[in-house]
């Protein structure tokens, strides 16, 4: 007689370790032969922990270069910006996001990361210390050049617009779909209303420009005046040109009235 088996019953686990970990499975399996004898077997498959462990450390080297990718790029967006404000952005959808991406003015870019990674950020570049303060929730960060600043935030209003424009006319009173978390600007920092009136401020070019019309406007005899000291001149040029580094300062402080009798 020829000897026959028949599969009773399979059933899988798993393997631990003797501290605990699983390191594979087992398949335990039962046969009856014809000849009335029951058999049972069990078949280890053991996963190699070595190569699992190599790969967690892959996968480890991939997420810690990316978060050094992402720092380098908030840093590179600090040291190129005159203003950076934190926007809320959990009640925005992400083709909102990319809409108000979309129009900011060359010069501004939108970055959504970490407060953790901002503030390893922030801490590498001098003057932007104050965004920490605004680390209570998770935010998307606005970087803005000195050439753009009013145009920018004028993107941002009108982006707010358009999310308050969606909500039903009885709840705009209420309704913040989106909000300021903190802004800074000469190490300085900003709230909402002082974000919007930088809408108003105006750019290099159009101080440059206006500058240029007031010193055509100078009356003839002061022209003349002037000529005759060239060593004031000399001397005001210089002030300006040092003016113009000194942020802080204006016109009237390189060039102070003189002391009335």
């Amino acid at each position: 007689m020829v000897a026959q088996a028949t599969l009773l019953a399979g059933s899988m686990a798993p393997v631990a370790s003797s501290s605990g970990r699983c390191i594979g499975s087992a398949t335990a399996l039962s046969f009856r032969s014809n000849l009335g004898c029951t058999a049972q077997f069990r078949v280890q498959q053991r996963t190699c922990l070595r190569q699992r462990e190599l790969t967690l450390q892959v996968e480890d080297a991939i997420t810690r270069a990316k978060k050094e990718e992402t720092v380098a790029n908030l840093v590179q967006g600090l040291q190129s910006s005159a203003v950076v404000f934190g926007m809320r952005h959990e009640r925005v959808k992400v083709k909102q996001l990319q809409e108000f991406r979309r129009k900011l003015p060359e010069g501004a870019k939108l970055v959504v990361a970490k407060n953790t990674l901002m503030g390893v950020a922030a801490d590498q570049v001098e003057g932007w210390q104050e965004l920490k303060s605004g680390f209570k929730k998770e935010n998307a960060w606005v970087f803005i050049g000195e050439d753009c600043i009013a145009e920018s935030v004028k993107a941002f209003m009108d982006f707010e617009a358009g999310l308050l424009a969606a909500i039903p006319k009885e709840q705009r009173a209420s309704a913040k779909p989106t909000d300021i978390s903190i802004g800074v600007m000469d190490n300085k920092p900003l709230d909402m209303a002082g974000i919007k009136k930088l809408e108003k401020l105006p750019t290099k070019a159009q101080l440059i420009t206006t500058i240029a019309i007031l010193i055509k406007k100078v009356p003839t005899k002061v022209a003349v005046a002037i000529k005759q000291v060239p060593t004031k001149v000399a001397f005001g040029v210089k002030a300006l040109a040092d003016g113009d580094e000194d942020k802080a300062r204006i016109v009237g402080e390189l060039f102070p009235k003189p002391a009335t009798e």
